[in-house]
C-alpha cells in the first residue's frame, strides 16, 4: 500500500508518532512518503523560530521518502501552508493520505481524493483544552473559525478522525462540531519492538553498572522538555522526603533557552537532594535503555510521549492530571496512579512512590499490568492496522462487488 503522511514537523532522530508510523508501516511492507516543514530542530519548532530561507529538500529515512517543503504562507506561526502539493500527490499516487492535525494543505488532499475515489483519507488530532484554545482569540477565531473552515470542507472526505486522547475528542466535538461517533481514540503508541530488543540485550544491568547503581536500588525515571509545567521540582522535593529508601532519580531531557533559569533551579535542588542523575537529551535507543534500567516512572505534570514509552517498558506510572491530560484511559490493569490537579504536591508524590517502591509485590503487579497494556494498546504493529482499516474495508467492498 502507498501512504502519504502530511505533518508539520519531522525529525528522524526523534521518537515521535510520525517516526514510529514510518518504522512500522515500512516493517509491514508499505511504501511511505512524509511531507513536512523545513524545521529540523524540535526546539526551533516548539519556540516558533522558523527561518523562511531554510531550503526544501528530499531524503530517505528507514526506506521512506521525506519531502520537506517551505511555507507558501505563515501567519503568526499559527496558520501556515506548504507550497502546493497537488503535483506531489499525483506523483506519489497514494492509497491512503494520513493527515496529522488540521493542515492547511487539506484542500489539495480533498481534491486528490475526489479525483481518485480509491484513495482513502484519515486525520489524527493532538489538541485539547490543555494545550490549545488558551484564550478567546485562539478558541473562537483560530479554532472556531479558521481551522474549522478547513476541517468542515475535509470532513465529508475523511474516513475517520483519530484524536490521540479522549480529551481531544471532546475538544473536536465542542469546538468543531465533530460527532463523537465519527471519531476513534488512537493512542500514541510506543516502539515495543525496540523496547523488547533493548531488554533482551540486558541493558538494565549494563547501564546500572555504568552509573554505579546497585541491583537493589530503586530507580525512578522522569523527563521530557524540562520546563515549569512539568513540575519536576516537586518530584525532587519528594525524593528529599524519601531519603530512607534506596532511591535513584534519572532525569532525561533538556530545557529550552527560555527555561534556562528553571533548569538551573532544578540542578541546584538536585545538588541538595542527592541521588539525581541528569541524563540529558537522549536518542531513541538511549531512552529505552534508561527506561529498561528503571523500576518506576513519575511524571508530576504535562503529558509527554515518555508516558507511553515508560508503559511499553513495563514501568508503573505515577502521573499528575493538570486538566484534560488524564491518562486513565491507559490505566487498564491498575498500572498507573493518577493524581488530580489539586493533589500534585511533593507530599502526595512521596506517599505514592513509597507505597509502590516499598511494596515489592505491588510493584511487580503494576509492572505486569503495564506489560499487558503495552502489548494490547500501545503496540504499533497493531495500531497501524486501525489506520489502514478504511483501505482494507474499501478493498473488501470491491472484492464483494466482483461478478
Amino acid at each position: 500500500m502507498k501512504i502519504v503522511m502530511l505533518c508539520d514537523f519531522y525529525n528522524e532522530s526523534l521518537e515521535y508518532q510520525e517516526n514510529l508510523l514510518v518504522k512500522y508501516y515500512r516493517k509491514h511492507g508499505h511504501e511511505v512518503t512524509v511531507i513536512a516543514s523545513t524545521f529540523d530542530s524540535v526546539f526551533d519548532y516548539y519556540n516558533d523560530r522558523h527561518d523562511p530561507t531554510w531550503p526544501s529538500r528530499t531524503y530517505f529515512d528507514q526506506g521512506a521518502k521525506v519531502v520537506k517543503l517551505r511555507y507558501r504562507y505563515n501567519l503568526l506561526n499559527r496558520l501556515r501552508a506548504y507550497t502546493r502539493i497537488d503535483g506531489l500527490l499525483a506523483d506519489e499516487a497514494p492509497d491512503l493520505i494520513y493527515v496529522h492535525d488540521i493542515m492547511l494543505n487539506l484542500p489539495e488532499c480533498v481534491a486528490y481524493v475526489r479525483k481518485h475515489p480509491h484513495c482513502r483519507m484519515i486525520l489524527d488530532y493532538h489538541a485539547d483544552y490543555s494545550n490549545s484554545g488558551k484564550n478567546w482569540l485562539s478558541l473562537k477565531l483560530l479554532h472556531g473559525v479558521a481551522r474549522k473552515w478547513f476541517l468542515d470542507r475535509a470532513r465529508p472526505h475523511l474516513d475517520r478522525i483519530f484524536p490521540i486522547v479522549p480529551a481531544g475528542a471532546v475538544f473536536l466535538n465542542e469546538i468543531y462540531g465533530v460527532p463523537m461517533d465519527a471519531m476513534e481514540v488512537l493512542p500514541l503508541g510506543a516502539d515495543v519492538d525496540l523496547a523488547r530488543e533493548v531488554h533482551a540485550r540486558g541493558e538494565r544491568a549494563t547501564l546500572r553498572q555504568a552509573l554505579g547503581y546497585a541491583d537493589s536500588d530503586i530507580v525512578i525515571f522522569t523527563g521530557g522538555k524540562l520546563a515549569p509545567p512539568k513540575r519536576t521540582e516537586l518530584l525532587m522535593e519528594a525524593m528529599r522526603r524519601l531519603a530512607h529508601l534506596p532511591l535513584k532519580l534519572v532525569v532525561a531531557g533538556e530545557a529550552a533557552d527560555a527555561d534556562a533559569e528553571y533548569m538551573a533551579g532544578l540542578r541546584r535542588l538536585a545538588g541538595e537532594v542527592g541521588n539525581v542523575h541528569f541524563a540529558g537529551w537522549l536518542g531513541r535507543e538511549d531512552i529505552y535503555r534508561h527506561l529498561d534500567m528503571a523500576d518506576l516512572a513519575v511524571f508530576p505534570a504535562s503529558q509527554s510521549i515518555l508516558w507511553q514509552q515508560a508503559i511499553a517498558c513495563g514501568l508503573p506510572l505515577v502521573c499528575g492530571n493538570t486538566g484534560h491530560q488524564d491518562i486513565s484511559y491507559l490505566n487498564l490493569a491498575d498500572n498507573i496512579v493518577v493524581l488530580p490537579a489539586e493533589q500534585i504536591r511533593a507530599d502526595r508524590l512521596a506517599g505514592e512512590i513509597e507505597a509502590i517502591a516499598g511494596q515489592p509485590t505491588r510493584l511487580q503487579q503494576m509492572r505486569q499490568g503495564a506489560a499487558r497494556v503495552a502489548e494490547e494498546h500501545l503496540d504499533w504493529n497493531r495500531l497501524i492496522e486501525r489506520t489502514l482499516a478504511p483501505c482494507r474495508s474499501r478493498a473488501l467492498i470491491g472484492q464483494n462487488l466482483q461478478p
